[in-house]
C-alpha cells in the first residue's frame, strides 16, 4: 500500500463491509483494509475458501449467500455497515456456467443488497462492474456508449450497471458502479493468465497462448483499491449513481504482454499464439477510457505492466505454498 493510503483507510466511515471478500478482489480489499482498520467484515458464501485459510480474523468474516433476502438483510442489521465494497461476481471465469447463477449472483443479489440499504442509513456503496459490459463495443469506450454485451456475465453486469445508476439517479442513494477492466496480482486465481505467465516464466517457459492480437488493459490490484478508497472519501452527492472506468488505457496485446513476459523471466522459447482456443468474449482492441474518473475525481494508475508483473512474481516466489 501506498503511504497515503492509510490516512485514506482511516477517513472511511465504518464498520465496512466486503461482500464478495473470499475472490480475488474482494481477499485484496479484505486484507488490506484489516491492515488498519478494526471494523472490517467480509461477507462470503463459504469459509472454506483458500484465500481465507489465510487470513487470521476469522471472527470478522460472516457466511452468507446474498441471494437469500432475509439473511443478507440479518447480517446487514447486526453490523449497520456505512462503507460497503461489494466484489461479488460469478460467471467472469470459462467454467461457471450456470446461466440462473449468473443473474441471481451478479443481479438480483445486488436488487436484495440495494433494497436492504435503502431502508437504511450508509455513507457509500461501490460496486465491481466489468469492462465486459461494453461487449463487442470495447475500443476506449466512455461510460455513456452503447453498451453491446457479448456474454451472460456481460449482460449480467450491464443489468448491474442501470440498477446502481436507478438508486443512485432516482432513489438518491449514495451508490456508484465502477467497470474493472483485467485486473492482476497477489491472491488471482491460480489458472488465470497472468499467474500462470508467472509460473512458467520462473521455469523459463511460456504457457499456451490465444492468438496473440487479442488484447487486454491490464492494471495492477492496488491501484484497482486505491480507485475504490480515492472515490470513497470524495464521494459527492453529483456523483451518485454514476458510472466509472477503471482501467490503465494502455492496449496490452497478448503477444506484447509475451515480451514482457520474455525479458523479465529471461525465456528463450517461441511462444505459441493460438495453441489454445479464444474464448467467445475474447477481442482484438479491448482497452479503458479513463478521462471520466481523472477529471472528477483526478484518478490515475500508478504501476505499470512490468512494474506489476515483478511486484506479483515477487508475492508468488514467498507465498508460493499459500496458493492453490
Amino acid at each position: 500500500m501506498r503511504p497515503n493510503q492509510n490516512t485514506k483507510i482511516k477517513k472511511l466511515k465504518g464498520p465496512i463491509l466486503v461482500i464478495g471478500a473470499a475472490g480475488f478482489i474482494g481477499y485484496n480489499f479484505l486484507l488490506n483494509l484489516s491492515k488498519v482498520r478494526n471494523d472490517v467484515y467480509g461477507l462470503v458464501r463459504r469459509k472454506n475458501s483458500w484465500r481465507l485459510k489465510n487470513f487470521d480474523q476469522k471472527d470478522k468474516i460472516l457466511v452468507c449467500d446474498i441471494r437469500n433476502y432475509s439473511k443478507t438483510k440479518k447480517n446487514f442489521r447486526k453490523i449497520k455497515p456505512q462503507t460497503i465494497f461489494n466484489c461479488s461476481a460469478y460467471g467472469a471465469y470459462p467454467y461457471q456456467k450456470d446461466v440462473r447463477k449468473i443473474y441471481e449472483i451478479n443481479f438480483l443479489s445486488t436488487v436484495n443488497i440495494l433494497e436492504i440499504l435503502s431502508k437504511q442509513k450508509f455513507n457509500v456503496y461501490l460496486h465491481c462492474g466489468s469492462s465486459s459490459e461494453y461487449g463487442l463495443n470495447c475500443t476506449a469506450p466512455c461510460e455513456s456508449d452503447k453498451l453491446l454485451p457479448n456474454s451472460h456475465y456481460a449482460v449480467s453486469k450491464a443489468a448491474v450497471s442501470n440498477l446502481i445508476s436507478f438508486y443512485g439517479k432516482k432513489m438518491k442513494k449514495p451508490v456508484i458502479h465502477l467497470r474493472l477492466y483485467s485486473v492482476y496480482g497477489p491472491w488471482e486465481e491460480p489458472k488465470r493468465l497472468i499467474p500462470n505467465i508467472i509460473k512458467k516464466g520462473l521455469n523459463k517457459k511460456l504457457p499456451k497462448l490465444v492468438d496473440g492480437n487479442i488484447s487486454r488493459d491490464f492494471i495492477y490490484i492496488d491501484d484497482v483499491f486505491n480507485a475504490f478508497i480515492h472515490i470513497a472519501t470524495n464521494i459527492k452527492p453529483k456523483h451518485w449513481g454514476e458510472i466509472y472506468n477503471i482501467g490503465t488505457g494502455v492496449k496490452t496485446s497478448i503477444s506484447k504482454l509475451v515480451d514482457i513476459a520474455k525479458e523479465i523471466y529471461h525465456i528463450e522459447e517461441p511462444a505459441k499464439f493460438g495453441s489454445m482456443k479464444n474464448r467467445n468474449w475474447d477481442l482484438s482492441n479491448w482497452y479503458a477510457n479513463v478521462k471520466k474518473i481523472k477529471k472528477e475525481f483526478g484518478w490515475k494508475y500508478k504501476i505499470n505492466l512490468n512494474n506489476g508483473l515483478r511486484i506479483t512474481t515477487s508475492f508468488y516466489k514467498n507465498n508460493n505454498r499459500k496458493i492453490s
